[in-house]
C-alpha cells in the first residue's frame, strides 16, 4: 500500500506538470501575442512567478479539493483513477489545442472515481455546486473588472483617469482589508496588489509629467508594454497559487488516506514522519454585527490543536483521542485550550448557527507538498503550450499591450480574491473572461464569439467528460489489481 502511496503522490506531481504546460498560455498568451517578450522569455517570466507563488498563497484552494468527497469514504485506488482521467483529458485538450480547465479536470476525475468506488453519498455536494457555478462566474467576475480597468485606462483625460483610478483602488484596499481582518488572507497578497496598483498610478503620473504635451501612440504603447511585464508577474503569480494548491490538496488527502488506514489497523505499513499530515479546528460564525467570523482553537501556550477527522468525530492528531463529537466538546481538552475558543460552547455544545471544520494549513502539512508542486508548475510552464498560445492570444480578439495590462491585472485581481474563499476558480477561464471584456470595450463584435461558444461547450463538458473518464479508469484498476 505504501508503494501505491508513493505511486499517487508521482502521478500528482506529473498532474501538476502538465497543468504547467497546457496552462502556460494563461500567463503567456496576452504578452506573446503584443510581442512585449518572445516566447521563451514569457514562459521563463511565468514560471519564475509560478513558484514565487509558494512564499505568497496559502491552503484555502487545496482544502476544498480535498474535501470535495468524504476522505473516510475512499482509498488509493480512487485517487488514482481520478488523477489518470484528470492527467489523460489534460493531454488530449492540450493536443487538441482546447483551452480546458485542468481545475476541472482534476475535480471532476477526483468526484468521478470516489463516484464509481462508494455511490453519490460520497460527494460534497456544496463543494461541487460551488465549482460548478463558478464555471460561468469566473469568466464573467473576470470579463466585468477588465471591462471596468479597460473604461478607465483607454480615458484620454489624466484626471478623469486618476479620480476613477483611486476609487476603484480605494474599493479594491476595502476588499482587500477585510479579506485579511474576517478571512483568513496573508497580509502578503494584499501588499502585492495595492503595491502593483500603485506602481500603476505612478507610472500613469510620470508618463503625463514627461510626454503629457508630446503624447503619440508610440509612447503609450511602450508604456504599457513595460507595465504588462508587471501585470503578466501578477497573474502567473495567481496562476501558481491558485492551481498547485489543487495539487496539494490531492496529495494531502492521498495521506489522510494512508493515514487513517494505518490508524484503523488496515495496513501494515506505518506512516513516515515526512508524510504525515494533519489539519486544524475553526468555528465558523456570525458575530454581533453580522460579519462571519472564524475562530480556531489554541492551547494555553499559543500553540494550534492539530486534529484528524472520522466520521463527525475530531481527534487530537497524536494523542487519537476524541476533541469534538456531535459538537459536543470533550472536558478533558476544553481545560487545555485558550477561553476565546471554549465560550463558544453551551454546556459543553456547540449551540445551532456556528459550525465547526476542520481544514490543512501550510504549518500542518511536510514543507516538501507546497514546495515540490509549486516547483512542478514552474516546470511545466516553462515547457510552453503554443497551441493554446495561439487560442488564447489571438482568435478571442487582436489583443493590444493597454489590452493586455488590462486583462491580466483584472485576471490576477480574481484569482488573488475568489481563491481566498477556496473556490477553485479556473485561470483558463478567468483570463478568456478578461480577454473578452477588453474586447467588448471597443465593440461586441469584436470577439469572435464563435470561438468563444466553443470554448464554453469545452468548459461545461470538463467536469462529466472527465467524472466519466474517471469511472471508467476507477472499474479498470479493480479489474486488473
Amino acid at each position: 500500500m505504501f508503494n501505491l502511496l508513493i505511486v499517487v503522490i508521482v502521478i500528482a506531481l506529473l498532474f501538476d506538470f502538465v497543468n504547467g504546460f497546457h496552462d502556460a498560455a494563461n500567463s503567456i498568451a496576452t504578452v506573446v501575442s503584443t510581442k512585449v517578450l518572445t516566447p521563451l522569455q514569457a514562459v521563463v517570466w511565468a514560471a519564475s512567478f509560478n513558484v514565487l507563488a509558494f512564499w505568497v498563497f496559502d491552503m484555502s484552494v487545496g482544502n476544498t479539493v480535498a474535501k470535495t468527497v468524504d476522505n473516510n469514504a475512499i482509498d488509493l485506488w480512487v485517487i488514482l483513477a481520478g488523477l489518470l482521467a484528470a492527467t489523460f483529458w489534460n493531454l488530449l485538450t492540450w493536443w487538441l489545442g482546447i483551452p480546458s480547465s485542468s481545475s476541472h479536470t482534476l475535480i471532476g476525475g477526483f468526484a468521478g472515481a470516489a463516484v464509481a468506488h462508494a455511490g453519490f453519498g460520497v460527494i460534497a455536494s456544496a463543494e461541487i455546486i460551488k465549482v460548478v457555478l463558478f464555471i460561468f462566474l469566473a469568466p464573467f467576475i473576470g470579463g466585468f473588472i477588465a471591462f471596468l480597468i479597460a473604461i478607465v485606462t483607454v480615458s484620454r483625460s489624466f484626471f478623469k483617469k486618476m479620480f476613477w483610478t483611486f476609487v476603484l483602488t480605494g474599493i479594491t484596499t476595502y476588499m482587500m482589508w477585510y479579506m485579511v481582518a474576517y478571512m483568513d488572507m496573508k497580509p502578503i497578497m494584499m501588499y502585492i496588489v495595492l503595491g502593483m496598483l500603485l506602481f500603476f498610478v505612478i507610472t500613469y503620473t510620470w508618463y503625463q509629467i514627461v510626454h503629457g504635451k508630446r503624447q503619440s501612440a508610440m509612447k503609450e504603447s511602450n508604456m504599457y508594454k513595460k507595465l504588462q511585464l508587471l501585470s503578466s508577474a501578477a497573474f502567473s503569480l495567481g496562476h501558481g497559487g491558485a492551481d498547485s494548491q489543487k495539487v496539494m490538496g490531492i496529495i494531502c488527502a492521498a495521506l489522510i488516506v494512508f493515514g487513517n488506514l494505518d490508524r484503523d489497523g488496515q495496513i501494515a505499513e506505518h506512516v513516515p514522519d515526512f508524510m504525515k499530515v494533519s489539519e486544524v479546528m475553526e468555528i465558523a460564525y456570525e458575530n454581533k454585527e453580522g460579519r462571519h467570523m472564524l475562530e480556531k482553537p489554541e492551547y494555553h501556550d499559543g500553540s494550534h490543536v492539530h486534529v484528524y477527522t472520522k466520521g463527525d468525530t475530531i481527534y487530537e492528531f497524536e494523542s487519537q483521542q476524541w476533541v469534538i463529537a456531535k459538537n459536543v466538546i470533550n472536558p478533558e481538552f476544553a481545560s487545555l485550550m485558550k477561553p476565546d475558543f471554549i465560550e463558544h460552547f453551551i454546556d459543553g455544545k456547540l449551540p445551532d448557527g456556528q459550525n465547526i471544520k476542520t481544514k490543512v494549513l501550510s504549518e500542518t502539512m511536510p514543507t516538501w507538498i507546497a514546495f515540490s508542486c509549486y516547483l512542478m508548475i514552474g516546470l511545466g510552464t516553462l515547457m510552453g503550450g503554443w497551441k493554446i498560445v495561439k487560442t488564447m492570444g489571438t482568435k478571442i480578439t487582436k489583443v493590444t499591450p493597454l489590452e493586455g495590462v488590462c486583462a491580466e491585472t483584472a485576471g490576477a485581481l480574481t484569482l488573488f480574491t475568489v481563491s481566498q474563499l477556496g473556490i477553485p476558480v479556473s485561470t483558463t477561464h478567468t483570463i478568456t473572461g478578461a480577454i473578452i471584456g477588453v474586447g467588448a470595450t471597443k465593440r461586441l463584435s469584436a470577439v469572435r464569439w464563435g470561438v468563444t461558444i466553443n470554448l464554453l461547450w469545452a468548459w461545461v463538458l470538463t467536469i462529466p467528460v472527465s467524472a466519466a473518464l474517471a469511472g471508467i479508469f476507477y472499474y479498470l484498476i479493480v479489474f486488473f489489481k
